[in-house]
């Protein structure tokens, strides 16, 4: 039994994150990925948590919960969603092994969706974990303040 959101939102950054983790452990790292490129095997879950204080209660503390967010590298979410789009030309240059300047032309690049981030949600049950958890938690606050009106209407 969970008390507050900020021990939801925890919880549920530990469940998403371990679906994701699940998810991309099959992923094979690309073939030129440097040693310090962020990988898709190292996403992560962040839950926004907004923290107020109530001076009517003596300071107490109380904890919403805002948003659950992934976070990865940007090509993750490109392979979730897939790509149809023209790439525009230009020129590159390099330095190493020598230098090279070439140009290139414009191009179509197409690739299918796949939904492994819809999948590990899903997988997860994070959605249904958060609403019965923060639902319950914020029926039992408002019940509580309508009751705290009720008995001393003065405050």
């Amino acid at each position: 039994m969970y008390n507050n959101e900020l021990e939801v939102a925890k919880k549920a950054e530990q469940m998403l994150e371990a679906a994701l983790r699940r998810k991309t452990s099959s992923f094979k790292d690309h073939v030129n990925r440097k040693e310090n490129d962020t990988s898709l095997k190292d996403a992560t879950a962040k839950a926004a948590v907004k923290r107020y204080i109530s001076k009517k209660d003596g300071q107490k503390k109380k904890y919403y919960m805002r948003s659950l967010s992934i976070r990865m590298a940007r090509h993750g979410f490109i392979q979730n969603y897939g790509v149809d789009t023209t790439r525009s030309g230009g020129d590159r240059s390099r330095q190493e092994p020598k230098n090279t300047n070439y140009g290139f032309k414009s191009h179509t690049m197409k690739m299918k969706a796949q939904p492994f981030i819809n999948e590990a949600v899903k997988d997860s049950k994070v959605v249904e974990f958060v609403m019965e958890n923060v639902t319950r938690i914020r029926a039992e606050n408002l019940l509580f303040e309508v009751k705290r009106l009720i008995e001393n209407p003065s405050t």
